[in-house]
């Protein structure tokens, strides 16, 4: 995820922090330029709202517009110098100070345009290394399961990131030009050593949480009983047995029948599940396609995700009657999960986003034809008819406030709208059109963030 920082740290960007650099960890999720006093109605939340203030000689309309933004849930307000104001007015940083809003400053003939489009190049690139990732967690899981050795791990892992891993120090004499990396958990301490850039040190310490369970002994009687409590949910999962039937395993666990939170995890994950979650009532089960965990909050499955960096679906909690349907919830968000590169609970899953990321590729590909011919021209003639068309749609269809965000004369934009309809076949004044419109150009900025 992109953050302030990350903004910040982006030489090209050119911004700065005027207030709140104590919160450079805030995730941003988009950048939404506006001129509106009370644009709340169009944030969502984890937005870095950008403007240059024309309405802010009223200190009225400057307090509105920090608190609705404040309000909303943004990450925080970029205020663009030399359009209006040469520096931020003295109204808007005692208004960021009382809400306790970060403020950044973008100089003059910064674009805030570019802002989004570098969260959409970050996002799309870290999201090309955490599958990349994945794919060798997903491997080494598949090689515990087969009890491959230590050394087998090893050099599975040097194989897929390049220089050596070893869990001995690296010898003194390594060639020049080389560095090391290390991470310690349970006693086992992973070192890298290699010429090109280290690995991340979260991703080093998975990897060493991984191969430190390799160094354990197998509990073959633990092994068995978690293959046999997962035959008994996928059972319950598809209505051939009885929720009831699983009340005894979930006493065993010291789980109430009253507050379950069902999640399932990649196969062969168990094991390291189950070492994260320590001392934590849980009931495990494992299948030859998905290790499935029972929790009594959705906390545990969460934190455990982040910390093993896996991709993990969970259910709402529900009692024990209810776990067929919450078996299938945990498996629908597993899916979602794989593709969101972040854990996904049941609130994620009733979205248009997550019903669009639940679809595979080749049902949005008719979508991205469609608006084709505008990437064409937009191409070819250096018109901007994408971006007035996603602007009109994040501006719920209003001509007035397209025409603000992208400070042009309403005309203009209906004119451009017209052409939209021209090229691509699909009105953007109906309900039906639009529909088509937005889900298409979701499908074309996410075409190439799909993993295969």
């Amino acid at each position: 995820m992109t953050s302030l920082g990350d903004l910040v740290a982006e030489p090209d960007l050119q911004l700065r922090f005027l207030l709140g650099s104590e919160q450079l960890g805030r995730t941003v999720r988009w950048a939404q330029p506006t001129e509106l006093v009370d644009p709340s109605r169009y944030l969502a939340g984890g937005e870095l709202v950008c403007t240059v203030g024309t309405t802010f000689a009223d200190p009225g309309a400057v307090e509105t517009f920090v608190g609705a933004v404040a309000r909303a849930g943004s990450a925080g307000i970029c205020f663009g110098l030399g359009d209006v104001f040469d520096e931020a007015p003295q109204t808007l940083l005692a208004a960021c100070r009382a809400y306790g809003l970060p403020l950044l400053a973008a100089g003059f003939g910064s674009p805030f345009r570019a802002i989004g489009e570098w969260i959409v190049e970050h996002r799309t690139e870290r999201s090309a290394a955490w599958r990349q990732e994945e794919a060798l967690t997903a491997e080494l899981l598949a090689a515990l399961r087969r009890n491959r050795s230590l050394e087998e791990l090893l050099a599975t892992c040097s194989d897929r990131v390049g220089g050596r891993f070893a869990t001995h120090e690296p010898d003194p004499g390594l060639p020049d030009g080389w560095t090391t990396a290390g991470a310690t958990v349970d006693g086992l301490t992973l070192w890298w050593a290699g010429s090109g850039p280290a690995p991340d040190a979260a991703f080093l310490e998975v990897l060493a949480r991984l191969l430190a369970i390799a160094q354990h002994e197998r509990d073959v009687e633990t092994d068995l009983r978690r293959e046999r409590t997962g035959e008994l949910l996928a059972l319950v999962e598809r209505r051939l047995a009885a929720p009831e039937a699983l009340e005894q395993a979930l006493a065993d666990a010291g789980l109430p029948t009253d507050r379950l939170v069902f999640s399932v995890w990649p196969a062969g994950a168990v094991r390291p599940v189950a070492e994260a979650l320590g001392a934590e009532p849980a009931l495990l089960g494992e299948t030859p396609t998905a290790a499935v965990v029972v929790t009594p909050t959705d906390e545990s499955p969460r934190r455990v995700a982040g910390l093993l960096s896996l991709p993990c679906g969970h259910s709402r909690s529900v009692s024990i009657r209810d776990a067929s349907a919450a078996l299938v919830e945990a498996q629908a968000a597993f899916d979602l999960s794989r593709r969101r590169s972040s854990p996904v609970g049941p609130d994620q899953l009733a979205t248009l986003e997550g019903l669009l990321l639940q679809q595979p590729g080749e049902r949005l590909a008719p979508f991205v034809n469609v608006v084709e011919p505008l990437v064409a021209a937009d191409r070819d003639r250096g018109t901007r008819h994408v971006q007035t068309l996603r602007v009109f749609l994040e501006n719920d269809a209003s001509l007035v406030g397209a025409a603000r965000a992208e400070h042009l004369h309403v005309n203009t934009v209906r004119h451009r709208l017209g052409r939209v309809r021209a090229l691509t076949g699909c009105d953007p004044f109906t309900l039906g059109g639009r529909s088509t419109l937005m889900i298409a150009l979701w499908a074309l900025e996410h075409r190439e963030q799909r993993p295969a």
